[in-house]
């Protein structure tokens, strides 16, 4: 969201969401289930931390991306503008 230009209270509403979350750091499990997911399924390097963060925390990962992801499994995907 915060890559694209959007009016400035969609940006405020982003950060605001954001700031809510907490950081989890890149170990080095993270690191060698990120090449794996990333040889088997040819996604790029930052999707391929991201899913490989969820699935080591055991997290289910918010994204309007689901078809980066979907390939993926055991990844428990919720799309935050679905219905």
């Amino acid at each position: 969201m915060l890559g694209f230009k959007q009016s400035e209270p969609a940006d405020i509403q982003a950060k605001r969401i954001l700031s809510r979350l907490i950081e989890l750091p890149l170990t080095s499990d993270i690191a060698e289930r990120t090449i794996i997911l990333r040889k088997r399924f040819r996604i790029k390097v930052p999707d391929a931390i991201i899913a490989a963060t969820a699935l080591e925390y055991s997290l289910q990962l918010v994204t309007r991306n689901q078809d980066d992801f979907a390939k993926i499994e055991h990844l428990r995907l919720i799309d935050p503008f679905e219905s």
